[in-house]
């Protein structure tokens, strides 16, 4: 399965030109906007994300800053702020390397691969037939895999380290938004997907719901 990555860029030319370029080894996704980026996290899930900082809707330091609260998704910063203070600042906002525009496309190939190779091995928890990659987000039961979206994976990932607590709809909205107020019934959504997700898959573990208090993980 190839790596997905999400490109970040508001440039009309630099955009499409590393979709294009980087779609011959991976699968790429790309967004122009912060809103978009955003909104394309919450229902997919990426191996890597590229990220312009001078976006038309704010600064792509809020995304990582936001995306570091519920995830370990590797970014790559792509900006043409060159300095020292405007780089450190950026790592310290939880960036894994930073790139200064213009760049050579093999520099980059070699950026792309250093981090993914960085994160394949990954760190995962297992419960019951059913394991998952935290770094990969790669859900596998009984050998089979499953495709989950990064807040699937989070909200799994959550469950799985403490099964049979109760999770109130407040603690995994917590775990899950730091960047924007969640539609009233997001979380109950993604439960309901993940849940018919591990049932199809012939998982182990399932999700219960107790009424009016939260959220259950039993295998």
């Amino acid at each position: 399965m190839l790596a997905q990555i999400l490109v970040v860029e508001d440039d009309p030319h630099l955009g499409p030109l590393l979709k294009e370029y980087l779609s011959a080894d991976y699968q790429v996704h790309h967004a122009g906007t912060l809103k978009d980026a955003q909104a394309w996290l919450g229902t997919h899930s990426a191996q890597l994300i590229l990220l312009d900082l001078n976006l038309p809707d704010g600064d792509g330091l809020d995304l990582v800053q936001s995306l570091r609260q519920y995830s370990s998704t590797p970014v790559l910063v792509l900006s043409a702020r060159a300095g020292v203070q405007e780089r450190v600042a950026g790592l310290n906002a939880g960036a894994d390397d930073y790139l200064t525009k213009p760049f050579a496309m093999p520099e980059l190939d070699a950026r792309i691969t250093a981090l993914l190779r960085r994160t394949a091995a990954g760190t995962g928890v297992n419960l019951g037939n059913t394991s998952l990659s935290t770094s990969s987000l790669l859900l596998t039961v009984n050998d089979k895999n499953v495709n989950l979206t990064e807040h699937e994976a989070r909200i799994l990932e959550l469950m799985m380290r403490t099964p049979e607590r109760v999770f109130s709809r407040a603690d995994i909205e917590s775990h899950l938004y730091g960047w924007e107020t969640p539609n009233s019934n997001s979380v109950e959504v993604r439960i309901s997907q993940l849940r018919k997700k591990l049932e199809t898959a012939g998982s182990d573990l399932r999700i219960r719901t107790i009424r009016n208090v939260g959220y259950v993980l039993q295998a």
